[in-house]
């Protein structure tokens, strides 16, 4: 619930004109906490819809949406995000010259035009963040351990993990990425008109990698917008508790929160590990959100495995596994529903039960 200023500041204001140096200081003070307290309330929700989204992945257009592509040795980059090279209802006689990415635009947008009120398609470019810190972690004490005690941590020998930063690994997977966007951008790929981002650093980091720096059109520029509810599941893992809101400004001035973006993070519990129905129901309001109120048709969305794997998962695609830095798209056709989304019931937490003392089966 917001403060409201006037039950506070009212009794600071009884001072006399014989203080005015005085009254000026405390109002000051007064205005300064007040400021502070309104950056660091939590973001006010939205209220109920009266209606959500059904989706359904269009096949036919991506390797990775058919169930006889392998997940465990597909490499996107050489096989240009994936893209199945075939004929359009909207091609025309030179399809030859016009390139598979300009005639898949110009498809989809036909697609789109038809559509029926409440209706949309759109392509959804899902990138996952480059190695960081936390991967490194994990692998070198093992997933049990990690999950029970090490996850809990800020960092240990040497490591730190929290609100984890890209290893330069992770740092060359996604100029990799960008190395594609560079080389397929001559070749017709419709830029994202919208950049999305997960909040927490290790996402930002992945995603200026990505993108900056590429030939992009002057009304198409990159401009990361931060959506809060990107973030990987919530609690627990340090790894993913994001950092305030004005630490991520200070060491990313050009990012664009969304509104009503809380100064701390007041998703992250200590003790509760946010369950896959609840992160499913959580990334599909993250959906409902975008095919209601962006009008843009490809977008990009730089996330996090278990946030992807959600994404699939309310989307009706089949599981496809995305190494560090890789990218899946997705065409999506999406119908207005009456009627709120269904919440699921809150269950227990994900995590395992905490060990007490490092695990020393290392």
């Amino acid at each position: 619930m917001r403060i409201q200023h006037r039950n506070i500041v009212r009794p600071f204001f009884n001072c006399t004109i014989t203080t005015p140096v005085a009254c000026l200081l405390v109002i000051t003070v007064v205005l300064g906490f007040l400021w502070v307290q309104d950056k660091m309330a939590a973001p006010i929700p939205d209220p109920p819809r009266s209606f959500h989204y059904r989706f359904e992945v269009l096949k036919g257009f991506f390797a990775q949406s058919e169930d006889s592509t392998d997940d465990s040795n597909f490499d996107f980059l050489k096989e240009d995000f994936g893209i199945l090279h075939r004929k359009y209802d909207t091609d025309e006689d030179d399809k030859e010259k016009q390139g598979q990415w300009p005639r898949f635009e110009r498809f989809v947008r036909y697609l789109n035009e038809k559509s029926e009120d409440g209706e949309s398609v759109k392509v959804l470019f899902l990138g996952r963040h480059g190695q960081g810190w936390h991967n490194v972690a994990e692998s070198k004490y093992g997933t049990k351990n990690w999950d029970c005690y090490y996850s809990m941590l800020d960092g240990k020998d040497g490591i730190v993990w929290s609100d984890a930063v890209l290893t330069e690994v992770g740092q060359n997977q996604a100029k990799d990425v960008n190395g594609l966007w560079q080389r397929i951008l001559p070749q017709g790929i419709p830029p994202p008109e919208t950049y999305y981002v997960s909040p927490l650093t290790r996402t930002i980091e992945t995603a200026d990698l990505s993108f900056k720096g590429l030939d992009l059109p002057h009304d198409k520029p990159y401009r990361p917008y931060i959506k809060e509810l990107l973030r990987e599941a919530l609690g627990v893992h340090t790894c993913d508790r994001r950092s305030t809101a004005s630490h991520l400004l200070k060491g990313f001035p050009h990012i664009t929160f969304e509104p009503n973006f809380s100064e701390p993070d007041v998703l992250w519990q200590a003790d509760y590990r946010e369950p896959r129905s609840a992160r499913q129901y959580r990334l599909s309001q993250l959906l409902d959100d975008i095919f209601e109120n962006d009008d843009g048709v490809f977008l990009s969305l730089t996330s996090h495995s278990g946030a992807i794997g959600s994404i699939l998962a309310a989307i009706g695609h089949r599981e496809f596994a995305l190494q560090t830095g890789g990218v899946i798209p997705v065409l999506i056709r999406a119908s207005k529903v009456a009627g709120e989304r269904t919440k699921p019931p809150k269950e227990p937490s994900e995590a395992p039960p905490k060990c007490e003392e490092p695990p020393v089966d290392m």
